[in-house]
């Protein structure tokens, strides 16, 4: 299954190892959603998740999807930190 990072993103906040809950989590999040492109991409997300045969390999993908969310997080995260390590410039004065 090919997913969007804002589908990621979605799964990661309000996903959980059962496939059955976890459906039905978003389904809820898109009754409760008032934005409509939000609302949208979320019962988009619910029912790609709610196609046949989703609940036998859904534990294993959700494992992975956790595990590579986490690193993408941490890799954001350093990136800021070199960002704001690296701003030099106002310390300088101007070049003579």
């Amino acid at each position: 299954m090919k997913l969007s990072i804002e589908e990621k993103k979605i799964l990661y906040a309000f996903g959980c190892g059962s496939h059955e809950n976890t459906v039905r989590r978003l389904k809820w999040v898109t009754a409760l959603t008032v934005d409509e492109k939000v609302k949208r991409r979320v019962l988009c997300l619910a029912r790609k998740l709610d196609d046949g045969g989703a609940g036998e390999w859904y534990p294993c993908f959700y494992r992975h999807l956790r595990l590579e969310m986490e690193g993408y997080f941490e890799a954001k995260k350093h990136i800021r930190m070199v960002e704001k390590s690296t701003d030099w410039e106002g310390f300088y004065g101007k070049a003579v």
